[in-house]
């Protein structure tokens, strides 16, 4: 890729438009792969939970649009799967598409979430071969953390990537 053209003007940079449908299908299928196991996890019938169709797309070009954000100002650098996964969780987090009847929606959320930023640390420690444990008491702390803590996506993005670093002994 050629990063010779590079600019700090504003007006060299095209305004983010709407993503399109294929985007939006794309980026729903990842987030219902992560959350293949979220009735097991919450132990609730999970075809019950309802959920804000445009909450979602808002999420999915929020995330798009750090993925610009990552190419412009990091040199071509791509965001990559599990930065993406921590942005799933901020965003779900912060802007609380799911709802269900039973259940509070901060709180419905957040275990979303936190199944969202797990998921993301497994299935991408299985695709590069890199296995991984969270500690049970992570997975509480976190929960607690989106629930009543100001936490930012900077630092989820950190806390994922950190799961994946070379353990030295």
């Amino acid at each position: 890729m050629n990063f010779t053209k590079q600019s700090n003007s504003p007006d060299d940079y095209p305004i983010f438009s709407n993503i399109d449908k294929i985007m939006v299908d794309r980026m729903a299928a990842r987030m219902i792969n992560l959350l293949s196991n979220l009735s097991t996890v919450l132990h609730i019938d999970t075809t019950q939970i309802i959920f804000s169709k445009d909450i979602l797309i808002e999420i999915f070009e929020r995330i798009e649009k750090r993925r610009i954000y990552f190419h412009v100002f990091y040199k071509g650098c791509k965001m990559g799967e599990l930065n993406e996964g921590a942005l799933l969780c901020f965003w779900i987090t912060k802007l609380q598409p799911f709802y269900h009847k039973d259940i509070e929606t901060i709180k419905l959320n957040s275990k979303i979430a936190v199944c969202l930023f797990t998921n993301s640390i497994y299935f991408y420690s299985k695709e590069t071969k890199q296995e991984r444990a969270i500690p049970p008491h992570f997975i509480n702390d976190l929960y607690y953390s989106l629930l009543y803590r100001d936490i930012s996506k900077e630092s989820l993005m950190i806390l994922a990537e950190s799961f994946m670093e070379k353990k030295s002994h």
